[in-house]
């Protein structure tokens, strides 16, 4: 005959996750110190936490929570903020759990120093290659103003194709005021802007001695040149060459500078020149020239 109450059966709690995780650190640190062994956590654990750390100098920290060691040293946070300590200073039962070896630490010291003198090294091997870009930067900058400020205005009477560049044939080019004639047609007059000055006007100049000389060779062969137009042109360099060499924007001669003084400094010496031949057609004034 079953009893009247029967009595339920008593079921064990289970233990949560952090439980499980504390217990399972707590016998790997029994394990450790048993042993001997070097310090290896699971990666779920609890970090190592200490209520109180003393080193060998006498220096007390609490609420310890290590956050990383090596052969050399340990960090950790403390109640008073985050510090590093050799493992030497620590005792002798600490140097045991974090694996620390006396024979290890003259090499360990010696690979920290060598790393510290590699990155000193790199640092100063960024700073003076940036130093020097910007050196060149405001080097750049200054030639490119220097360029800039001297443009020669020229009157394009025929344009060439080389292999490498372009020839053209220049005059100078001077402004002119724009002259109207009077009704009767027998004399002239300045125009004048609507501020009363005279209105001027880009003319050629035949006959007058071009300062850079009847050719130049303008760089690349690529630049869409038409003759019968007026251009900027700037000097890149005077002494390769029967003929000046130039291009059509300040940008294109820093660059072409440099590219020219590169090929030098490098013991090159300038390519041959490829002239245009002589029985090449000529486009009239005014029209396309591809």
């Amino acid at each position: 005959m079953s009893p009247a109450n029967p009595q339920p059966t008593q079921q064990r709690p289970r233990r949560s996750y952090r439980q499980r995780s504390v217990l399972g650190s707590l016998f790997a640190f029994a394990l450790i110190l048993g042993c001997g062994l070097t310090l290896s956590l699971p990666l779920h654990a609890e970090p190592l936490s200490f209520p109180t750390l003393t080193t060998t100098k006498g220096v007390t920290y609490t609420d310890v929570k290590v956050s990383r060691f090596d052969a050399h040293e340990v960090r950790f946070s403390h109640a008073g903020g985050i510090s590093t300590v050799p493992l030497a200073e620590l005792p002798p039962d600490l140097q045991t759990l974090f694996g620390y070896d006396p024979k290890n630490e003259v090499h360990v010291l010696k690979d920290k120093q060598n790393q510290r003198a590699q990155a000193i090294i790199t640092e100063a091997d960024q700073k003076a290659k940036a130093a020097a870009v910007r050196q060149q930067e405001e080097a750049d900058a200054q030639e490119l103003q220097r360029i800039r400020s001297q443009p020669h205005r020229c009157y394009i009477s025929r344009v060439q194709h080389t292999e490498d560049a372009l020839l053209i044939d220049v005059l100078a080019v001077e402004k002119l005021p724009v002259m109207i004639p009077s009704r009767t047609g027998r004399s002239e007059r300045v125009k004048l802007t609507p501020q009363g000055r005279p209105e001027y006007a880009e003319q050629a100049a035949p006959g007058k001695p071009f300062a850079l000389g009847p050719t130049l060779r303008i760089l690349p062969s690529s630049v869409p040149l038409t003759s019968g137009k007026i251009v900027s042109v700037y000097v890149i360099t005077t002494d390769v060459g029967p003929e000046p060499i130039c291009a059509i924007s300040p940008e294109g001669a820093l660059e072409y500078r440099k590219k020219l003084a590169a090929y030098k400094a490098a013991g090159n010496t300038p390519p041959p020149r490829t002239e245009a031949p002589p029985s090449s057609p000529q486009p009239p004034p005014g029209a396309w020239n591809p």
